[in-house]
C-alpha cells in the first residue's frame, strides 16, 4: 500500500487557496466522509475544474480535500487501488486497465471531452507528406500518444511502420525540447507546449480534433465501488463542487486564470488562453462524448487494452449522472 510519504514523493500537494465558493445548501445531506484524498493523474490544464473546486467550491460542500498530483495513470491507479486516495481523476484507459485487472474500481462521472493534443513540426515541414523518412516524437511506445500518432499518420496516407520513424522521447516538455533542438521532425504536444512551439514558428501539422476525433473521453472521475456505495452523499458533494467550479469558471474568467497560474506555474497569457480553450469542452452533467467513442475504442484496441468495445455500464456507474437534477445546485 502507498503511504502518505509515498504520496508526497510521487505527487505535489497543492496549497490551500481558501474556499470562496457558494455556501453549501442545507437541502443536501452532509457527506458521510468529510475528509477525503483526491488524486489527478498528472498536472494538466484539462484538470481546470479540479483546481477551481479545490480553491473555491469543495469546502463549501463540507469537504476537506487533500489534493495530490501524480506522474501518470499508473501512479494514480496504484494509489486508488491501494487506498491512499479516495477519488481519482484519470484517463478512461486507466480505469479500463484497473477493471481488466479485476480491481473493484469504476468511474462515476465523465464530462471531460478535451481532444487537446497537437502535432508540431519543424518550420520547413509544411504537411504530413513532408514527414516521409523523418522522425516523430511520442512519450513512450504503447502509450496513448503513440496510438494517436500512428492513427494520425495512417489517416494522412503514410505508414508509421515504413514511412515515418516513431521515437519515444518522454514527457511533453522533453518532446518540445527535442523539436526545438531539431532532433526530431515533429512531435505530439499538449498545451501550453503546443502553443509555445507554434508561437515560435513551428508548423501545426494537425490536431487531435481534426486528425482523430472532435472530442475525447479525456478524464473519468473514479473510485472503488465500496467507497461509492458507502459514501453516496460524499460523492454527490464532490460532484456538486465540480459542477459549481465549472459554473464559477464560466462567470469569473479572471479568478479562474489566477488559479491556473498558481497551480500550473504558467504565465497570465497562457492561463487566460487555457480558460478560453478548455471550458467549452466540459459537460457538467458528466456525459461521455458519444460520437467519438467508436474512434476511442478503435485506438484502445490498437493499444491492446481491449479486444472489443465495452458497454458503458462496465466502466461507468450512472447513478449520479442519471440523478443530476436531484443533487446538482
Amino acid at each position: 500500500m502507498i503511504t502518505r510519504r509515498d504520496l508526497i514523493a510521487a505527487g505535489v500537494s497543492i496549497g490551500t487557496l481558501g474556499a470562496l465558493g457558494r455556501p453549501a445548501s442545507a437541502a443536501f445531506p452532509p457527506p458521510e466522509q468529510s475528509s477525503i484524498k483526491v488524486g489527478t493523474a498528472v498536472t494538466a490544464m484539462s484538470f481546470l475544474p479540479v483546481y477551481v473546486a479545490y480553491a473555491r467550491t469543495w469546502k463549501a460542500e463540507g469537504l476537506d480535500v487533500q489534493l495530490f498530483q501524480f506522474r501518470g495513470d499508473a501512479e494514480v491507479a496504484q494509489a486508488l487501488v491501494g487506498g491512499s486516495i479516495d477519488v481519482s481523476f484519470g484517463s478512461l484507459n486507466g480505469v479500463i486497465n484497473m477493471i481488466s485487472s479485476n480491481q473493484p474500481v469504476i468511474g462515476f462521472y465523465g464530462g471531460f471531452h478535451q481532444a487537446d493534443f497537437s502535432w508540431l513540426s519543424q518550420p520547413n515541414i509544411k504537411h504530413w507528406s513532408d514527414m516521409k523518412g523523418k522522425t516523430v516524437g511520442i512519450s513512450t511506445y504503447g502509450s496513448l500518444t503513440d496510438a494517436l500518432t500512428r492513427f494520425a499518420i495512417r489517416r494522412n496516407k503514410l505508414d508509421p511502420e515504413k514511412d515515418v520513424q516513431v521515437a519515444q522521447i518522454g514527457t511533453t516538455a522533453n518532446t518540445y525540447q527535442a523539436l526545438k533542438s531539431g532532433r526530431i521532425g515533429a512531435g505530439i504536444l499538449s498545451p501550453p507546449f503546443s502553443w509555445q512551439a507554434q508561437d515560435e514558428g513551428m508548423t501545426l501539422l494537425g490536431t487531435q480534433k481534426t486528425d482523430v476525433a472532435p472530442a475525447w473521453p479525456k478524464h473519468l472521475i473514479s473510485a472503488k465501488t465500496s467507497f461509492i456505495n458507502n459514501n453516496p452523499h460524499t460523492c454527490q458533494a464532490v460532484l456538486r463542487g465540480h459542477v459549481a467550479a465549472l459554473r464559477l469558471a464560466h462567470k469569473d474568467r479572471e479568478a479562474t486564470a489566477q488559479i491556473m497560474m498558481d497551480q500550473l506555474k504558467i504565465t497570465k497569457e497562457f492561463a487566460e488562453r487555457a480558460v478560453d480553450v478548455e471550458l467549452p469542452d466540459y459537460d457538467e452533467r458528466g456525459s461521455m462524448p458519444e460520437k467519438s467513442m467508436p474512434v476511442f475504442w478503435e485506438i484502445t484496441k490498437q493499444l491492446g487494452d481491449v479486444t472489443s468495445a465495452w458497454d458503458e455500464s462496465k466502466y461507468l456507474d450512472h447513478r449520479f449522472i442519471n440523478t443530476f437534477k436531484t443533487w446538482a445546485p
